[in-house]
């Protein structure tokens, strides 16, 4: 999400003072401070681990034993290690764990097997007391022992959006108990503030890691009409104790969907987090062919520097994935991750004569670097679909333009086609180009930044703005906040006729070369979600994808 978030107010078909929805109640997640009541929390020292390296846990729990394991989970879900027994020790959290960190001290810890494949590893925490039970979930991807020997496929796990979604210990990038005011008329369209620094010592939200299969997806069917509109995911969230933030974010419901699809299909693919692209820049050099999928928001320069250099130097690069906005910092040795988003003037960066030290979107001014050079698209010029108030009754689907392209050999794949109506495809967030018609189909202007030889295969239309129709019942999230914040900070006024230019945008499906390599995007949050569902069309396009990448340099060095 670009702007406020959920963070705007009640529809005018709702009362005033009469929230029912799960705003009025909306709080960060974090202990409760009750020694009576049976609690675990934990975090890994660091996100990303390679085998023979230790892993600290850092564990706060009311209990007198615990435990914990450590499960893999890919295209099958299995335990790798067990301990239990251990002597619990409640530890404070500091009103500041969010952006400082917990400070919790290291519990225990454990050596990673030689043997240990690349992949997504869960720590479970556990905690029992007087026959009740709890837990709660850490998480850290394990780089490859040898990079490249058993695969050439790199998937990076988008962990720098997970973070700005994680609202344990007090708030988050879009949300903070310390800074918001919670005073006043809750009908009141107010914004709230949010945390500009977060750390990675501290735990995840629930729902982050874990979440129960089958749980509503923030892209959603198209409402009947007169039909109130609202957010059924964030709903389920808070009914069922988790964090509404994690409905948008994280391993659960976007990364590991893909992760999975791709070992199931005989990828390999090596697991790395976006902190690895930050503490090695020549941690790619190996690979053929970068995925990245789900939400990944939110980037390092140093990062996308370093995906910069992969493409350019002969590498395939497979976006599958939506909402490329944002640029952060890592500081105190790459513990601290910082964004100072709608306020970047309050950064004490903001004025640094390097760039790459500056927080914000990639699209605005002070920075200026906009997304579509590295990743095929720009945030800003897509964003929502099938959400709320936001193109409720849109396509659904990427509408295909371009269906003698590579990438749709074999898909059955007509002009004017649109994949994945029936998931929904295209939401919740996107991504898209500034883009005019010529004899039926769609080219990039370049007034975005998009180069000449980017092809625009599919393209579906979608706003940055929620309507508000005055159905009773209504929750608009959005609002109007997100058009004035792109209005301002890219088009340089929030006036109307500025407003004009950013309302509306699109989903893009995208091709083009960089360099010595090739970029696809696929400008969409639920690429896999298509993925875990099945979607014949999208599997034919990704695999169409992955094995042209895959060969590429193969072939040039043939």
């Amino acid at each position: 999400m670009t702007g406020g978030g959920f963070a705007v107010g009640a529809g005018r078909g709702a009362s005033a003072g009469q929230w029912t929805a799960w705003h009025e109640r909306i709080s960060a997640e974090r202990p409760s401070h009750d020694p009576d009541r049976l609690e675990i929390w934990g975090y890994t020292s660091r996100p990303s681990y390679a085998p023979g390296e230790r892993v600290d846990l850092h564990v706060s729990t009311t209990a007198p034993v615990w435990g914990f394991e450590v499960w893999r989970d890919g295209d099958r879900f299995e335990r790798v290690h067990r301990a239990v027994g251990l002597t619990g020790a409640f530890h404070p959290t500091p009103p500041d764990a969010a952006s400082e960190g917990c400070g919790w001290p290291a519990a225990t810890s454990f050596e990673i097997p030689a043997h240990w494949p690349s992949g997504g590893y869960l720590v479970v925490f556990g905690a029992e007391r007087d026959g009740a039970a709890v837990t709660q979930d850490g998480f850290f991807t394990l780089r490859a022992a040898d990079p490249g020997t058993r695969s050439s496929l790199a998937l990076v796990a988008a962990t720098y959006t997970w973070q700005e979604y994680n609202d344990w210990g007090g708030g988050c990038g879009y949300f903070s108990d310390r800074l918001s005011d919670h005073s006043g008329d809750p009908a009141e369209v107010r914004e709230l503030s949010f945390e500009p620094r977060l750390s990675f010592r501290r735990p995840w939200s629930r729902g982050m890691i874990r979440t129960p299969a089958g749980v509503p997806r923030l892209a959603q069917p198209p409402p009947a009409v007169g039909a109130a509109v609202g957010v059924p995911a964030a709903d389920w969230a808070v009914a069922n104790g988790y964090s509404v933030w994690t409905v948008a974010a994280g391993w659960a419901r976007y990364d590991a969907l893909t992760a999975r699809w791709l070992e199931a299909n005989g990828y390999e693919p090596e697991l790395l987090s976006q902190w690895d692209l930050d503490r090695d820049p020549g941690v790619l050099d190996r690979y053929d062919c970068v995925v990245t999928t789900g939400h990944d928001e939110y980037w390092t320069a140093a990062g996308r520097r370093t995906l910069d250099g992969f493409i350019a130097s002969g590498g395939g690069y497979a976006r599958l994935a939506g909402n490329i906005v944002w640029q952060v910092r890592m500081e105190d040795d790459l513990a601290t991750q910082v964004c100072h988003k709608y306020a970047p003037d309050a950064d004490a960066e903001f004025a640094n004569p390097d760039r790459a030290a500056r927080t914000g979107a990639f699209e605005a001014g002070h920075i200026d670097w906009p997304p579509v050079s590295t990743f095929g698209a720009n945030g800003l010029r897509g964003v929502y679909s099938r959400m709320g108030g936001l193109s409720p009754r849109g396509p659904g689907g990427f509408i295909v333009y371009r269906p003698r392209h590579w990438c749709f050999e074999g898909a059955d794949v007509y002009y004017g086609d649109v994949i994945g109506a029936e998931l929904p495809l295209v939401g919740y967030e996107t991504d898209g180009v500034d883009y005019t018609f010529r004899s039926g189909l769609p080219y990039p202007t370049g007034a975005d930044g998009a180069p000449d030889d980017l092809e625009i295969l599919a393209l579906t239309p979608v706003t940055l703005e929620e309507e508000d129709h005055g159905c009773a019942g209504s929750i608009l999230t959005i609002a109007d906040g997100d058009l004035a914040f792109a209005a301002a900070a890219v088009g340089g006024a929030d006036d109307p006729a500025t407003r004009d230019r950013f309302r509306y945008g699109s989903a893009v499906i995208t091709s083009m070369s960089r360099g010595d390599g090739e970029v696809f995007c696929a400008g969409t949050t639920e690429w896999g979600h298509a993925l875990a569902r099945g979607h014949t069309q999208c599997e034919i396009i990704t695999t169409n994808v992955l094995d042209r990448f895959l060969g590429r340099r193969s072939r040039s060095e043939g």
